[in-house]
């Protein structure tokens, strides 16, 4: 049993593009929340709190040797020596689970080469090597002092994520050494408000019409823009008082984070040269493409709107001697007479994009972005919404955030100082403080599939079915919770009484649904799928057959969904296991 309050919480940003953890005393928090330690990994000549979020696996495809930036450097020493092939090098593999339909302990996901490897290994070792990372750093600090049982471990997760996406980073986690009931899940939006709440104004770049900044004052009410490399994540906060805060819509988003904008240059890439030239360079020079990508990484950072500057990137001699020996054409010349003429530039090792064509690659991700929160802006019930808070790697764009502060002048739009740092940071205070989001809204309807008296006309034919007292309609859609309610922490929903079948039975289990509609009808609608399935285990068969029922209570509220099911006869607490992964 985990106690209440942690003597040190651990938090893991688990990113598209990049990862870190980051951790505090018990003490350390209740003298300054923000006083956090963040880890610095080593990158080239320098040193960067995030690291990239790269695995290199063993031949074996079960040995971890290295992660990171540790990861690049070794898997491009592999491919100059042309020993890679056996080798399996996963980068910006977090979004699979949140595209991947049927998500499962089975399920598979591709290296860069197209290798494949069950998805919760490739995960668990990504976790692992974070877990095991903290553990050496703190070792000589930690020994003698706390016990495993005295650390709370954190891991983020988007908030648009599902229940099955959430269960899976769950147990790539366990898997990874973590203790089911020493971790907890964060939302990231909710991390990042959590510590914007306790940092100085100073710490804040702040552009707007208002003369005044009153975001965490008791009643007001504001966005947070959490742009990550894979999601955007939006939620829209309100203040309560005494640090608590209540959420006022659904947490919504989609995938239009920094990862689009690589996308696109991607394409450009591959348009310019051919895709089998880029492919034969991307697996034949792995260290010169990622080296590219490092620095369009900066320069995709600093880009202005306003700014009409030449952008200048190098391009890898192997890239342009492929190109001639593919084609017996020299690239430079190439560019004058395809649709990039008078828009790229070629001179020796450097390719110089034109301002105007540079920003091109943002229009998409921006323009999905800044037509969500518009949309969103207009619901009435978030009237009265002052400030968009920008946090995340992607934020700190500087074409991002000139794109959200011109499209909403009216609205003060807030940056953070490390606007990348900020969930990994917010995540260490919600370890200590879990209770400070008091109220969520459900992003769908909960239900289960039951029965009710068939009525002719009605219910459909296909679902009828002859009982003992009647004919019954099977699969109505029995609603527990419904999409956009509003949800108090752990408040548990009325029970549900189930009925053993049999004198041996000592379980029930049953499926659990979800919709993204208010009312659906038949759990077969359009909207609704099979979420998981949920067991009740534990039940006494000494119990007659007859008296022999669970009442099964779901509570929301909280990061994940919990279940209590009691055996109705002896009053027992029994055991629920949740499964959403199919």
């Amino acid at each position: 049993m985990e106690i209440e309050k942690p003597l040190m919480v651990v938090a893991i940003d688990f990113g598209t593009t990049y990862s870190s953890w980051a951790c505090s005393m018990r003490h350390e928090y209740e003298d300054n929340p923000t006083k956090i330690h963040v880890r610095q990994w080593i990158g080239g000549e320098h040193l960067s709190p995030k690291a990239p979020t790269t695995v290199l696996i063993k031949p074996d495809g079960t040995t971890l040797e290295a992660f990171g930036y540790a990861a690049q450097d070794k898997y491009a020493e592999l491919v100059e020596g042309g020993q890679h092939k056996l080798w399996y090098f996963f980068t910006r593999f977090k979004m699979k689970i949140f595209t991947t339909n049927g998500l499962s302990r089975q399920t598979m996901i591709e290296d860069i080469t197209g290798k494949l490897l069950p998805a919760v290994t490739v995960f668990s070792r990504a976790i692992q090597v974070m877990k095991d990372d903290f553990l050496s750093q703190f070792k000589s600090k930690l020994e003698g002092r706390l016990e495993e049982r005295d650390i709370r471990w954190v891991l983020t997760v988007p908030a648009i994520w599902n229940e099955s996406a959430k269960q899976f980073m769950r147990q790539a986690a366990v898997t990874a050494g973590i203790r089911n009931e020493y971790l907890r899940i964060a939302l990231e939006p909710e991390a990042a408000s959590l510590l914007c709440s306790y940092l100085p104004m100073k710490t804040f770049t702040i552009s707007g019409k208002h003369s005044t900044f009153q975001t965490f004052k008791k009643g007001s009410k504001y966005m947070i823009l959490d742009a990550g490399g894979g999601t955007v994540d939006v939620t829209v906060h309100e203040v309560l008082g005494t640090g608590k805060m209540k959420e006022l819509h659904k947490a919504s988003g989609g995938a239009w984070g920094g990862t689009v904008v690589d996308g696109a240059f991607r394409q450009f890439l591959i348009k310019l040269v051919g895709n089998s030239i880029f492919q034969k360079f991307s697996m034949e020079h792995t260290d010169d493409l990622l080296d590219m990508l490092r620095t369009f990484e900066v320069k995709k950072r600093e880009i202005q709107t306003k700014k009409d500057s030449t952008i200048i990137l190098r391009i890898p001699i192997s890239l342009l001697n492929i190109y001639k020996n593919e084609t017996g054409k020299v690239l430079q010349e190439s560019i004058s007479q395809n649709e990039f003429a008078g828009k790229v530039k070629i001179i020796n090792d450097k390719i110089k994009l034109e301002g105007t064509f540079f920003r091109e690659f943002f229009t998409q991700a921006i323009q999905s972005i800044t037509s969500f929160v518009r949309t969103l802006l207009q619901n009435k019930n978030l009237e009265g919404v002052k400030s968009i808070i920008m946090v995340g790697g992607f934020s700190e764009c500087l074409i991002l955030q000139e794109s959200i502060i011109s499209s909403f002048p009216e609205i003060n739009t807030i940056i953070p100082q490390d606007a990348g740092l900020v969930v990994l940071k917010g995540a260490v205070i919600y370890g200590h403080n879990d209770d400070m989001i008091l109220e969520r809204v459900c992003r769908y309807t909960y239900g289960i599939a039951g029965a009710i008296p068939f009525v002719k006309g009605v219910h459909k034919d296909e679902y009828m079915e002859e009982s003992d007292v009647g004919p019954l309609c099977n699969s109505i859609f029995v609603k527990i919770v419904e999409a956009g309610q509003h949800i108090k922490l752990h408040e548990r929903q009325a029970e549900r009484y189930f009925s053993l079948n049999s004198e041996d039975q000592d379980h029930y289990t049953f499926p659990v649904y979800i919709s993204t509609s208010v009312s659906p009808t038949y759990v077969t609608d359009v909207g609704c799928s099979k979420l998981g399935s949920l067991t009740i285990s534990g039940i006494d068969t000494s119990v007659p057959l007859k008296d022999r029922k669970v009442a099964v209570s779901m509570i929301f509220g909280g990061t994940e969904l919990e279940v209590e099911a009691r055996d109705v006869h002896t009053k027992e607490i029994t055991t629920v296991i949740l499964d959403f992964l199919q």
